[in-house]
């Protein structure tokens, strides 16, 4: 069963929803980003809805003082990296924390499964999403699928999360060829840049009827 997060959570409505559709993950972006929260409103958030899906935090290169101040408020699950940090940065963040590591690797920029090795006793998963020089993430653009064969073999057992670009209308092509341990999503379920109820619904109902 490919699981799902969805991404950019920026109301506790949306997140309700989230519960009540059965996403198995919730992702608050902590870095610069039109789907930026603080720490504080998303404590509020999961505070409000005791019943929601663990809450994964996405940070690009942050401080280890920023990562304590945000899980000081806001009760994390999983520990997303969506910037140029290494290997020893995230094996600190596991061991300090004591939370699963996830590190975003851009898929069309350089040879990414070359770059998985170093990071292998660091990590809980590889997030593997399109290249885009502007920004960390969350462009809404897919890369090339055929790749994620290879990209699975390379992670050597690591679970992989495949992001970009995926919404209802292709989720049904991407499970049934390749099988994704877990799709994450966040523009593939907005309109005019806020979560649509209805593409979520779509969407989820679309990934339970391959389960």
């Amino acid at each position: 069963m490919t699981l799902v997060k969805i991404c950019g959570i920026k109301n506790e409505q949306t997140l309700g929803l989230l519960s009540e559709c059965g996403v198995d993950y919730a992702g608050f972006v902590f870095a610069p980003s039109k789907r930026q929260v603080t720490a504080a409103a998303a404590g509020e958030m999961l505070r409000a809805v005791p019943e929601h899906p663990p809450a994964v935090g996405v940070f690009v290169n942050p401080t280890i003082g920023e990562l304590t101040q945000v899980l000081a408020e806001a009760p994390l699950a999983v520990i997303q990296l969506h910037g140029q940090e290494t290997p020893a940065f995230c094996q600190e963040v596991k061991e300090r924390f004591s939370l699963p590591v996830w590190k975003a690797m851009a898929v069309g920029k350089e040879d990414t499964a070359d770059r998985l090795a170093a990071y292998a006793n660091s990590v809980d998963a590889f997030l593997f999403d399109t290249y885009d020089p502007a920004q960390a993430g969350g462009t809404g653009k897919r890369f090339t699928w055929e790749d994620i064969p290879g990209l699975r073999e390379a992670c050597q057992g690591i679970t992989e999360v495949i992001a970009g670009g995926i919404h209802a209308g292709n989720v049904t092509e991407l499970i049934e060829r390749y099988q994704p341990a877990v799709i994450d999503l966040s523009s593939g379920v907005e309109t005019d840049g806020e979560k649509d109820s209805q593409k979520i619904r779509e969407l989820m109902e679309r990934v339970k009827g391959h389960g």
